[in-house]
C-alpha cells in the first residue's frame, strides 16, 4: 500500500499589495495522483489581467501537521506560469496538505492557497471521493436514485440503465462519427471528428494527445478501440456540478524548446495498452463538501447548462466558435436569445434539438453526421406566422427566418472570424492550464452575418480528399450546396471563418497537422511535418508529397440560434429599394451575389412571352409570381429549344413566339427548362 498526495480543492483568494477581480491565479499539480517519496511539479498560472511576464513566484508547502516544509521558494518562470519540482517524503503523515503560491508581474502582487490531501491509496486506483463531507446524504427528485450509496464510476448508472448506455454507444456524442446523408462528397458513409474530421479551428482533434477529449462524453477520452458501456460517462450530461479530469501519468511527458527559446516539459494523460485515457472526478472544480454519491443521487435531464458544457468553448474558449452561443446563452436575455431567455418563451435546448433513443436533432453546415432530423422553425410556428401577406411570402418562400429575425451573432461575446497559424500567440490557460501556443485569432462581437442559398446538404473537407484552391487561392472546407430558385434552397446567415493550411500542392490534399505540436513548440512547420509522419504511420504516405504551401481556407457555418424580438426585425427598405435591382451593400441581403438580378434581356424588357408593356416592379412581380414560377425569370438566357419538345405533347404546332410563350408559361405555368436547354 502507497500513499498518494491528491489535489482536492482551491482555497480563499489572499490578496496582495494591488489586486483585481479580473487577475487570479490557477493552481494544479502534476500529476495529480502523485505517490509520496515521488516528483511532484506544482504548477500556478497567472490568469486574466496580468503583464506579459511574470517577475517572480514564490511556493509555501504545508503539510498535515501545519508545518511549512517548503518556505519562499523560488519558482521557475515560463510567460505566465511558476514551476516547482519537489519530491514528497515518504515517510510524511497522511491528512490535509497545502500550497501557496505568490505571483509578481511589473505592479501586482497575489497569493493564492490550495488544499491537498495525502491519503493511503494503491498505484493504481485514486479515490474517487475526497475526505467525507460532514453533510447528510443529499435526496434528489428520483426516489430510486436515493437508494445510491456507493459511486463506482459510470458502472453505478449503467447498472439500472443498459438500454440507455446501449443507445449511447452508438450517438455521436460517443463515437465523433456517424453516417453523412448530407454531405455531397462521401457518398453518405461515417465521417466524423474521430474518423478524417479536420476544421478551420483547432484543425485535427485526433492529433490532440486529448486536448480535445475533455469535453467528450466518454470516460476514456476518445480511445482508438471500440467503445463499451462503461466509456459512457452519463454525469457530463445529467449532472451540471459534475467535472472531471484527465489523470496524468509523470512519465508520459514530452519536452521541447518553443518559438521563445523556452525549454518546457508537457505532462499527459495516464494511457493503457488500448489507448484509453481514464477521468476521475475533479473536486477541486466542485463545490467544497462535495461528493459523488449526492451527484449521482441528484441526476437530471439535460439543462441548457448541461449542453453549453461543451458547446459554449468549442474551439478553446467562451463563444469562440459556432458565434451564436456561449455559456451566458444558459442565462440568455431578451435581446441576446428570445428563445433561451427565461422572459422570452424559456426553452431549453432540448426543446429543439430532441433526443430520442439519445440521437440528437439537427446538423449545421460544417457538420459531418446526421443521427436524426433537423429541427425547423415551423415545428413551432405556422406556415403564416406574420398578420401581413407580404411576410408571410417570403416566410413560405425562400428567405429563412433565420435572414430577418437573427440580425447580428456574437451577441453575448466576440467570436472568433479567422486564426492565423504563422502567428504564435501564448495561451496560459491551454494545455490543461500547462500553457501552449494557439494561431492568432481575430474575435468580433455584434457580426452582420454573410449569406448563402442552402438545399440542407453541404460539403466538408474530410482527411484525404483532394480539394481545389477557388480562383483565389482559397479552399472552400465547409461550403453550402444550393442554388437561387431551385425550389429547395432557402438564402440562411453564415457565419465565415477563416484559417491559413497546409496545403500538399502536388497532391492537391491538405495536410492534417500533429496539432499538439503547434500548442507545444509554436512552430506549425513542426506540427505539419510530424502530422506527415502520423499519416504515414496510417498508411497514407503516398498521399502527399510534403511539397505543401500555406493557403488560405474558409468554413461557412449556419448561423440559427440567438433568435432576436420581432420588433427588431428589418423592415422592408432595409432590404429592398423597390427597383426590383437593389445593388449589393444599399441593404442587408447582397442581392447581385444571390442571383436574384440574373434575368435575361428579353426578361427585363418584357419581351420574352409578350409584347413589351410597362408596370412598376412591385405591380409587375405580384402579378407574375401568381403565374410563373421563379425560376421562369431569374434565369439566363435560354440557349435553345430541346428537340421534339412540341412532339412530346401534341403534333407539331407553331406559333408567334409570344403567343406561344403566353399559352405554355402564362397559361400553362411551364418552367422554362421544360422546354428550353440552357448550355
Amino acid at each position: 500500500m502507497k500513499k498518494v498526495l491528491i489535489a482536492v480543492g482551491l482555497g480563499v483568494l489572499i490578496s496582495g499589495a494591488s489586486y483585481a477581480a479580473n487577475r487570479d491565479i490557477q493552481m494544479s499539480t502534476t500529476p495529480t495522483e502523485a505517490v509520496l517519496g515521488e516528483s511532484v511539479q506544482f504548477q500556478c498560472n497567472g490568469v486574466g489581467d496580468w503583464s506579459r511576464r511574470l517577475r517572480s513566484g514564490r511556493i509555501d508547502i504545508i503539510n498535515a501537521k501545519g508545518t511549512t516544509v517548503i518556505s519562499r521558494a523560488d519558482m521557475k518562470i515560463d510567460g505566465l506560469s511558476a514551476n516547482y519540482d519537489f519530491v514528497i517524503p515518504a515517510d510524511e503523515q497522511n491528512g490535509n496538505w497545502q500550497f501557496q503560491c505568490e505571483l509578481r508581474d511589473r505592479s501586482n502582487r497575489l497569493t493564492r492557497t490550495a488544499n491537498l490531501v495525502v491519503a493511503d491509496s494503491t498505484t493504481t486506483a485514486p479515490p474517487i471521493d475526497p475526505p467525507p463531507s460532514v453533510d447528510p446524504p443529499v435526496d434528489g427528485p428520483i426516489p430510486a436514485h436515493n437508494t445510491i450509496t456507493a459511486y463506482n464510476g459510470p458502472a453505478t448508472c449503467i447498472a439500472c440503465h443498459q438500454v440507455e448506455a446501449t443507445e449511447m454507444l452508438q450517438s455521436l456524442h460517443m463515437q465523433w462519427s456517424g453516417p453523412t446523408p448530407n454531405l455531397t462528397n462521401t457518398q453518405g458513409k461515417s465521417f466524423g471528428k474521430a474518423k478524417d474530421g479536420i476544421n478551420t479551428f483547432c484543425t485535427y482533434a485526433m492529433s490532440s494527445k486529448a486536448a480535445c477529449f475533455s469535453c467528450h462524453v466518454r470516460a476514456d477520452g476518445n480511445a482508438p478501440d471500440p467503445v463499451k458501456a462503461e466509456d459512457v460517462d452519463c454525469l457530463m450530461c445529467h449532472n451540471d456540478t459534475y467535472q472531471r479530469t484527465f489523470v496524468t501519468d509523470p512519465n508520459n511527458t514530452v519536452t521541447v524548446t518553443n518559438v521563445d527559446n523556452v525549454k518546457k516539459t508537457y505532462v499527459f494523460g495516464k494511457v493503457d495498452g488500448q489507448g484509453n485515457y481514464t477521468t476521475v472526478p475533479d473536486f477541486a472544480k466542485m463545490p467544497v463538501g462535495t461528493n459523488m454519491v449526492n451527484i449521482a443521487r441528484t441526476v437530471h435531464l439535460p439543462t441548457n447548462t448541461s449542453c453549453l458544457r461543451c458547446h459554449a468553448t468549442a474551439g478553446g474558449g467562451d463563444w469562440t466558435k459556432r458565434g451564436d452561443m456561449g455559456k451566458n446563452s444558459a442565462n440568455a436575455t431578451v435581446e441576446q436569445d428570445v428563445h433561451l431567455a427565461k422572459d422570452g418563451a424559456g426553452l431549453a435546448c432540448v426543446d429543439c434539438h430532441s433526443a430520442l433513443n439519445h440521437k440528437i436533432a439537427g446538423r449545421g453546415i460544417d457538420l459531418r453526421q446526421t443521427e436524426a432530423v433537423a429541427p425547423t422553425c415551423k415545428s413551432c410556428h405556422t406556415t403564416a406566422p406574420h398578420s401581413d401577406a407580404t411576410l408571410n411570402r417570403h416566410a413560405q418562400g425562400q428567405v429563412s427566418c433565420q435572414v430577418c429575425h437573427i440580425r447580428t451573432f456574437g451577441k453575448g461575446g466576440a467570436t472568433e472570424m479567422s486564426r492565423d497559424w504563422s502567428q504564435p500567440t501564448w495561451n496560459p490557460t491551454f494545455c490543461s492550464g500547462q500553457g501552449g501556443f494557439v494561431g492568432h485569432e481575430v474575435k468580433q462581437a455584434n457580426v452582420k452575418p454573410d449569406y448563402v442559398w442552402f438545399d440542407g446538404t453541404s460539403y466538408v473537407y474530410n482527411v484525404g480528399e483532394k480539394i481545389q484552391p477557388d480562383a483565389n487561392n482559397i479552399l472552400h472546407m465547409a461550403k453550402a450546396n444550393g442554388s437561387p430558385f431551385d425550389g429547395k434552397s432557402y438564402i440562411v446567415p453564415i457565419k465565415r471563418h477563416f484559417t491559413n493550411m497546409p496545403f500538399d500542392v502536388s497532391s492537391g490534399r491538405i495536410i492534417p497537422p500533429a496539432i499538439m505540436w503547434m500548442f507545444m513548440t509554436g512552430d506549425f512547420d513542426q506540427a505539419v511535418q510530424k502530422g506527415l509522419e502520423e499519416q504515414a504511420a496510417k498508411g497514407r504516405a503516398g498521399d502527399y508529397t510534403g511539397n505543401y504551401a500555406m493557403y488560405q481556407a474558409d468554413a461557412e457555418m449556419l448561423i440559427t440560434h440567438g433568435v432576436e424580438p420581432k420588433e427588431k426585425a428589418p423592415s422592408c427598405i432595409e432590404c429592398h429599394n423597390n427597383s426590383g435591382s437593389t445593388p449589393d451593400g444599399a441593404g442587408m441581403l447582397p442581392f447581385d451575389a444571390l442571383g436574384y438580378h440574373k434575368v435575361p434581356d428579353a426578361v427585363r424588357s418584357c419581351t420574352l412571352c409578350h409584347e413589351r408593356k410597362s408596370a412598376s416592379w412591385e405591380a409587375m412581380h405580384n402579378t407574375h409570381r401568381q403565374k410563373v414560377s421563379c425560376s421562369s425569370c431569374h434565369t439566363q438566357e435560354p440557349t435553345g429549344v430541346k428537340q421534339g419538345v412540341c412532339s412530346s405533347c401534341h403534333g407539331n404546332k407553331s406559333w408567334p413566339s409570344s403567343e406561344g410563350h403566353k399559352k405554355h408559361v402564362t397559361e400553362k405555368g411551364y418552367d422554362c427548362v421544360r422546354c428550353h436547354t440552357f448550355t
